[in-house]
């Protein structure tokens, strides 16, 4: 199988950097145009399958790619940004001083404590890390070929942090893609795509 997996394209949260989380906040007019960019950039890569966070910023991103590809969209709650609690609404750059801890469990992959941290009120990586992993061995139950997810920045770097064991960070409208291989298991392969 081999997996697409796109960021959702720009909001105005993302230009104040702001931590979004479950809000649910719309494209802005960028953010539209870099969907619209991803559906004809996709046009060639044979997807046969579109799944979509039921946030607005993904499900408009996913709506943009799917009219280009003329393929329906799954929207599912499994690919939703991760539940940040109290941190949601706050500046990106607040967050090492409000919550210094979580901050920095959050983004030391070696920390074995980071699965179980989480913002107050908020969810853990690993509990995002077990509804994504539930709807991608679902896929790869079903013999999926090349499945595009419309996610989040955060869901993102959970997948590539856990499966790939390194951080990838996507710019809004990109895609990574990821191979996985029948022989050892495991997805491999990761290439940003644009």
């Amino acid at each position: 199988m081999i997996l697409y997996l796109m960021r959702h394209g720009q909001t105005d949260w993302n230009l104040a950097q702001r931590v979004q989380g479950w809000n649910d906040t719309p494209l802005n007019e960028t953010g539209i145009g870099q969907a619209r960019r991803a559906g004809e950039k996709l046009a060639g890569e044979q997807i046969e399958t579109i799944y979509a966070s039921d946030l607005k910023r993904a499900k408009k991103s996913a709506d943009a790619v799917s009219g280009m590809l003329d393929l329906p969209v799954h929207y599912t709650k499994r690919l939703r940004e991760m539940n940040f609690g109290k941190a949601e609404g706050m500046k990106k750059t607040d967050l090492p001083t409000v919550f210094p801890y979580i901050y920095q469990a959050f983004n030391d992959i070696q920390n074995p404590d980071r699965y179980e941290t989480s913002y107050p009120e908020g969810e853990t990586i690993g509990t995002v890390q077990q509804r994504l992993m539930k709807l991608i061995n679902k896929l790869l139950e079903e013999r999926r070929q090349r499945v595009l997810l419309v996610t989040h920045g955060m869901l993102i770097r959970i997948f590539t942090e856990s499966c790939l064991k390194k951080t990838i960070r996507l710019d809004n409208g990109s895609v990574l893609r990821v191979t996985f291989d029948e022989k050892s298991k495991k997805f491999k392969s990761a290439k940003i795509l644009f």
